[in-house]
């Protein structure tokens, strides 16, 4: 597919994460609508904990961070002997891994540098440190220019009219323009998009502080809702398309999402609207056969019982679940940087990586 668009003919935004100079800068979306604010990160503990307390967030930019610490790792290690920069690699690895558990690029970003470092073992300790840099840095681009073929693939599929979305799974999710964001800025690019509807996204908000955001920076039409809003409004047939992203795909098509995803499906079933997921191959998981076998992540029940740090209810009992999970029965369709997956998606998600893998001996 020819891709008609650069990133920077998109989007405003910088880069949500970036490695230079030995640190690890991001822009802290905790802060945000209020304030926009790039922080630096000198530890790998600090970067555990801008992962762990969100942040950064969204599965690819979590990857991406969490490959940036292990170069961070490398270039500030003062280790003398190989042994002893392993021993602390392998402690970085762990502190990483153990942040958050539901989004598998998290663990898929880690791997593959680890991978790599343990196929050069037996390197001088200069060529392992900037191995590692080099292929963080590889990570962090290849997510930019997936997100850039999704979005143009995702914009040839997508009816013209009015799109809804949940969460965010735009340029602060990601590296750069989102996996969403990208369709969406496509499609707006391309006159496509009329209107975006925005799911508030209780309980973290993340729609309406960040994706309404970012959207609205980049001069996209839309209107926030309320969570509960969004079954009237598909009810009253201004929605013509719904997308999400994902923090897990797995090998039956089913997925993990922020919470409320699966609510939406469901609304969407009823009402006819076409169901789409976007996500680069990094986010599926083909070892788990159902989404029975994700994990769910549980967060903390200050995130109900308050909103914007004011308490909204008494000290009660939470269930806080992050995410839920879609069954692949809702979905009309996968969006990959590798192409559109449709159902029966257990064949189709098989065949995808097989045939790439025939394509890598080749």
């Amino acid at each position: 597919m020819k891709l008609k668009y650069k990133p920077e003919e998109l989007t405003k935004l910088p880069r949500s994460v970036e490695y230079k100079d030995k640190k690890v800068y991001l822009i802290d979306q905790k802060l945000l609508p209020w304030e926009f604010k790039v922080i630096s990160l000198s530890t790998v503990e600090q970067v555990a904990k801008a992962i762990k307390t969100m942040q950064v967030r969204g599965a690819p930019a979590i990857g991406a961070t969490a490959a940036f610490g292990l170069a961070l790792y490398a270039e500030r290690s003062k280790t003398e002997t190989k042994d002893e920069f392993f021993d602390g690699f392998y402690r970085a690895y762990e502190i990483l891994k153990n942040t958050r558990p539901t989004a598998v690029n998290l663990f898929w970003a880690l791997n593959r540098i680890k991978n790599l470092v343990e196929e050069h073992r037996e390197d001088s300790l200069s060529e392992i440190k900037r191995l590692i840099v080099e292929e963080a840095q590889r990570i962090a681009d290849e997510d930019v220019e997936a997100n850039l073929r999704m979005g143009h693939i995702g914009a040839e599929i997508l009816p013209e009219g009015n799109v809804l979305t949940h969460c965010n799974a735009g340029s602060l999710a990601t590296v750069h323009l989102g996996t969403v964001g990208a369709v969406l800025r496509v499609m707006h690019k391309e006159g496509k998009l009329n209107l975006l509807w925005v799911d508030e996204t209780r309980p973290v908000l993340q729609g309406a502080r960040l994706s309404a955001w970012e959207y609205h920076y980049d001069g996209i039409p839309l209107k926030l809702i309320a969570d509960n809003m969004a079954g009237f409004v598909m009810q009253q047939g201004k929605v013509d398309a719904i997308i999400v992203g994902a923090d897990r795909i797995v090998a039956n098509g089913d997925f993990a999402n922020k919470i409320g995803t699966y609510t939406l499906a469901v609304l969407a079933k009823e009402h006819g609207v076409p169901f789409f997921t976007v996500a680069p191959l990094s986010t599926i998981d083909m070892s788990l056969k159902s989404g029975k076998e994700i994990p769910i992540e549980e967060r903390s029940k200050e995130e109900v019982l308050t909103c914007g740090g004011c308490k909204i209810a008494p000290d009660v009992d939470v269930y806080n679940p992050a995410f839920d999970v879609t069954p692949h029965k809702y979905l009309t369709a996968i969006i990959t940087d590798r192409g559109v997956v449709y159902p029966p998606f257990e064949r189709n998600l098989k065949k995808l990586f097989e045939d790439l893998a025939l394509e890598d001996k080749l």
